[in-house]
């Protein structure tokens, strides 16, 4: 029969068992820097991000990457993906500038650092709510972007969420039943490739996934309605959610919070989606 191990022989055991762990980490590093690295120049040489919106992209891909693994990634690229597509969508038709220049880093970090930060705490703490959270999360901020970029083609103008009156397009806070029933699909989108890639995903987990989106959504409007800022240019007379106008002039804020700009209100927006959907899930 064999001896026992020596003192060198389970020092070496040791040593290489700690090992293992740590190469499986910088290899899920390289490859998340690889991918995500891809995506976002990609993205970036289609103009769908800014060379700034290009580097977030890199950084927090690569943090869910890491810490949520291949199937939260593979959501998340999803979501983006069809997101991008409805913006792009008959984009001339719309007026806003990202269907131009494509979403910034401010973007960027407002619509992901949440999935981020709840891919961290899958990693650390292993507990199937926070999956929910996270879908809630990306759920949230699809339904915001599909609301939006089909919204803005609905033959009916938009109504303000809080008092029913008809606003221009593109207006914060105005909502229209085809943009609704938009958001209610990108919803449902993000929480089906939920049941589909995170395991385990019960049935309450999937009710918490289109709660939490569709919370998200209406939290949106509701902020867009009420605290987010709002200018207008005492030059040409355009509303907008920046001080300054297109035309040149500084612009006067006639409502809202002057910190409550759209990113942050994004950033909330997502956090209301996991927050509903980590109440239902737990």
């Amino acid at each position: 029969m064999p001896g026992a191990p020596n003192a060198h022989e389970r020092r070496a055991s040791e040593g290489t068992a700690c090992a293992a762990p740590e190469s499986r980490v910088v290899i899920q590093l390289v490859l998340g820097l690889v991918l995500a690295g891809g995506i976002a120049l990609a993205a970036s040489r289609l103009k769908l991000l800014t060379p700034d919106g290009a580097l977030a992209a890199l950084v927090v891909g690569t943090i869910i990457f890491v810490a949520g693994g291949f199937p939260l990634s593979l959501i998340l690229v999803l979501a983006f993906a069809t997101s991008s597509l409805l913006t792009r969508y008959r984009g001339g038709e719309k007026g806003q500038p990202e269907h131009r220049l494509g979403r910034s880093a401010s973007q960027v970090l407002a619509n992901g650092s949440v999935l981020a930060v709840l891919a961290v705490g899958h990693a650390l703490l292993n507990r199937p709510w926070i999956l929910s959270a996270a879908v809630g999360a990306l759920a949230a901020s699809t339904a915001d972007t599909w609301a939006t970029e089909l919204g803005l083609l609905s033959p009916r103008p938009p109504r303000l969420i809080t008092t029913g009156a008809v606003v221009e397009r593109g207006r914060s806070g105005g909502i229209t039943l085809l943009g609704t029933l938009s958001g209610l699909a990108g919803a449902l989108f993000v929480t089906l490739l939920g049941r589909i890639f995170l395991d385990p995903f019960a049935a309450l987990e999937l009710l918490a996934g289109i709660i939490g989106g569709t919370g998200g959504l209406f939290a949106d409007s509701i902020l867009g309605a009420t605290l987010q800022a709002a200018y207008i240019c005492p030059e040409c007379g355009r509303w907008g959610e920046t001080a300054t106008c297109t035309c040149g002039q500084m612009r006067r804020r006639i409502r809202g919070l002057r910190w409550m700009t759209n990113d942050t209100v994004n950033l909330l927006t997502t956090m209301v989606g996991a927050a509903a959907a980590t109440l239902l899930a737990m």
